[in-house]
Parts: structure tokens; sequence; C-alpha cells
């Protein structure tokens, strides 16, 4: 089967036009023994919907019944939908008059609850696909409720509301990314107070330190980024390169508000921070994790202790190596502070230091590492000799997005 296909819909009584493409959707016209070749052809995992609500095909191999229903008398219908690699890709029409704004996408059901938020426009009459992740393909019949809020003419907030009903489930420890394992963070468990969300998607992160496929030192950029356990990080790196990286294998390098978001997720207290590899091989209570025989003073990605990961079990966020995100500020942005260097005595939660000082005990003795020039590529967490200096709170914009070192590494992220 191919991961890359887009397993389609049928819908009938709503198109008007046929697509010729047999990834795209077929039309209502063009049923039976085209229609069966297809669903033949491209599996079991199919998402078989009607437009017009309740209306019920059934699949040509388990013979498992699919429905959509609602999404009637509002400004936009679902055309085309289905699993495609790790997303789950809706192609929505707009039927307004005016253009739309795509706001919101909320899928759920009794138990999970994932948010998109794509603010993406859709002029009169086009078409827009839409990627989501959290849904997995299940042997068994799940329905999951689909809500897309949009503005229009002035309106805003409108919702349009429907659910999917087919072999997929909303898992998203079950729908995470290929590569190793990767946490979900739901951005509505993230205290405010130290990043602010709003506008942001739910997203994955990476659990351990990026590091390559074939765990060997110093990788090339043609290597595949896994997230794996007990592998040697992946080091002397640019921010340009990370980012590259990243994108090759499908995934992102996380900005500098979603690394800070995927630290505190479910803390509730910003003084809690996990321990790590600060002290060349060792945290502040002596605790140690595997030596990285490539390199003095690191460790092998995800072996220190539970208390080196936080509270979603991302691992080995404070110290072993600086993490790259893919934001870039000047001199102009006020997360610069012009040079100055200092620990950090409040946090803005925009996700960087408010102002430097003394240190702040609920913000650990955590530092600020400066430049005086502009384009500076924001890192994150420190590295494994920084002592008391490293943390969530720490932050570096010493560097242009084209440097590398040692104690440079990343995560990737997909949203």
């Amino acid at each position: 089967m191919n991961s890359g296909s887009l397993y389609s819909m049928m819908t009938t009584g709503f198109s008007t036009h046929t697509h010729t493409d047999s990834k795209k959707l077929i039309s209502g016209s063009s049923k039976g023994q085209s229609a069966i070749e297809y669903l033949t052809t491209y599996g079991w995992m199919l998402l078989v919907v009607a437009i017009v609500g309740g209306s019920i095909f059934t699949t040509v191999q388990g013979q498992a019944q699919l429905e959509t229903s609602g999404f009637e008398n509002s400004g936009v219908s679902l055309v085309d939908s289905g699993m495609t690699g790790s997303f789950y890709a809706m192609q929505l029409r707009n039927t307004e008059a005016n253009q739309i704004e795509v706001q919101k996408i909320t899928l759920s059901d009794s138990n999970t609850e994932v948010v998109k938020r794509p603010e993406e426009t859709i002029p009169a009459a086009g078409e827009s696909t839409f990627q989501l992740i959290g849904l997995a393909e299940s042997n068994a019949q799940n329905t999951v409720n689909v809500k897309i809020t949009y503005d229009s003419d002035g309106l805003n907030n409108l919702v349009a509301e429907g659910t999917i009903t087919g072999n997929l489930e909303l898992n998203t420890e079950k729908a995470e990314p290929g590569n190793g394992q990767w946490e979900f963070v739901d951005v509505s468990k993230v205290p405010q107070r130290t990043v602010d969300t709003s506008g942001m998607s739910d997203f994955y992160i990476m659990k351990y330190e990026a590091s390559a496929k074939s765990n060997v030192s110093n990788p090339p950029t043609s290597a595949t980024p896994v997230s794996v356990k007990g592998n040697i990080p992946w080091a002397q790196i640019s921010q340009n390169e990370a980012i590259q990286v990243c994108r090759d294998a499908g995934y992102s390098l996380p900005s500098n508000k979603q690394w800070q978001a995927a630290t505190m997720a479910e803390i509730g207290n910003a003084s809690t921070q996990p321990l790590g590899n600060t002290n060349s091989g060792s945290d502040a209570n002596g605790n140690s994790g595997t030596p990285d025989p490539t390199q003095n003073g690191r460790v092998l990605t995800g072996t220190g202790p539970s208390s080196w990961a936080n509270p979603i079990g991302v691992y080995d966020l404070n110290g072993n190596v600086w993490e790259w995100t893919s934001t870039v500020v000047d001199q102009s942005h006020p997360m610069h502070k012009g040079g100055s260097d200092g620990n950090v005595a409040s946090w803005n939660n925009n996700g960087y230091p408010e102002t430097l000082g003394s240190a702040n005990s609920s913000l650990g003795s955590d530092y600020y590492w400066s430049s005086s020039n502009d384009n500076r590529a924001v890192r994150r967490g420190g590295d494994w000799n920084g002592g008391a200096g490293v943390g969530v709170f720490s932050m570096s914009l010493g560097n242009a997005p084209s440097d590398s070192g040692t104690d440079f590494g990343f995560r990737c992220s997909l949203s």
C-alpha cells in the first residue's frame, strides 16, 4: 500500500464534475465497475463518505459500513478525505458567495480532542485540503466528530459540524508519527502564564533529541532523523540544516513557542522543570546517563533517569545539547536584549525572558545569552556543561542560522 496515496471517499448527489486522477474523488456519475476497481486497488482503509447526511456505502473489502452525517446548511462542505502518511487529509469546499477563513478544525470523540488552527482563506466556490494529526487506522468501526469554525463576510465563528464513521480512530498515541517515539502536546494543557498558545495547533514532538537512523556521529544532512532512546545525539548541525532535515522527513523544526509549550505541557507550576545532563554526564544530584562514546560529556539520548523527562515524557530538554528552534530574530525584536547576558529574572509568556538580573527561583537559575547582531537563531535548553545556568527557561541568541557546533542539536515536531 502506498502510504503517500490519499485514500478517497465517494460522494453521491453532490459533485457535478468528474475527477480523472485515481487518487482523487470518484464522482457519483462514475460509480459501478470503476469504483470497485479503485477500491480494490487502494486497500481496506477507505473513508466512503456522502455529503448528503446519513448516506451509507459498503466497502469492497471487509464489508464495513462507513458514513458521514451533518455538514448540511453551512458554508463549508466536506468533499474528500482519507489517511495519507502521518496525516488525515480533508478536502473542504467553500459554498458561500464570499471567501471564508477557516480558523479552527476540531476532531473529537468521548475521550480525545485534537485542534488544528490553519487560519487559511478559501475563495468563493474554491476548495482547499487540510492535513490533521491524531487519526489512525483501526480494525474497528469508530465515529469521530468534526467541527469546522470559520469566518465569512464579517460574521465570525460560524460552524459546520458533522461526523465521520469508519475504520479509523482518534488516538494520539497510536497515531504518532513514524521514525521512533513521539509525544503529543495538547496546547490547552499548557500554563498560559508560561507560554501563550492562542492560535497554536496541537502538535507532536520527538520524545528524544533527534539522532540519525544510522546512529552515527555527525551524520550527513541526507540522513533520516529519528526519535530513539540510546542513540548518539545528532549534533554539529546548523539551524538551516536542522530545518531542512526535519522537512525532508515530513516534519518541522519547532518554533520557539512550540518548544516552550512542549516543555511546560501539563506541568502547571513554572518552578517545576526536569533535570538533565548539565554537569558533563550527570545532573545536579549526581544521577547520570549513558556516556556518548563519540563526545566527552554528552550522553546518549534518553538514557538518564525518569527525572530527566517532563510530565508528558519528553527527555533531555534540560542540558545535553542545545536545541535549535525555527525562530530567528533581529535587534528590533523584544526577545533580543541587545547584547546583554544574565539570569532570567522574569519570563514573558510569548516565549522569552522579559528581564534579566538575579536568578529567579521560579525559573531556576536559567541563563540568557544574547548578541549585538541581527539575524540570530534561537537555541533552547542548554548543553552538558552549563550547570545551573541551563534549563527549560534558558535561551541563546548568540549564533546565526548557519552556525553549528558539537553541542548544537535539535528535535522535530509535527502539527
